[in-house]
């Protein structure tokens, strides 16, 4: 899976070198582009079509990772550094599948997911 990203990132990075529309593009530009592959997404889940739900979703990685490209070329932030700080969040956010606390049930986790949330915002790590 990490080829297929990685793969993924450096087409996007091509495009943007050949393709005249690509080169174009700007972060902004992705905002409605992104809103309307979720909308697809959300009718795909509600028809339960997966055929189209796994395309809409592709659709929509590939805008994320057209805007996290566009952000590498500004020197915003990097790829890497994005993932790892999500990836960071997921493990900081649910101590009890990373360490030692435990949630009775999903609601629960829920709970607490938002609580750690609201902790963050607190003492400015998010």
């Amino acid at each position: 899976m990490k080829d297929s990203f990685e793969e993924l990132v450096t087409a996007l990075k091509k495009s943007r070198e050949k393709c005249p529309w690509s080169i174009e593009q700007e972060i902004e530009d992705f905002g409605v582009q992104l809103k309307n592959e979720v909308k697809e997404m959300d009718t795909a889940i509600k028809n339960k079509d997966y055929k189209n739900l796994k395309e809409e979703l592709g659709d929509i990685l590939m805008d994320l990772a057209y805007m996290a490209v566009l952000a590498e070329e500004k020197n915003l932030f990097t790829i890497k550094s994005m993932i790892e700080d999500v990836k960071k969040k997921l493990i900081r956010r649910k101590p009890w599948v990373y360490g030692d606390e435990k949630v009775k049930d999903s609601d629960d986790a829920v709970r607490r997911w938002n609580e750690i949330k609201k902790e963050e915002v607190k003492t400015g790590i998010r």
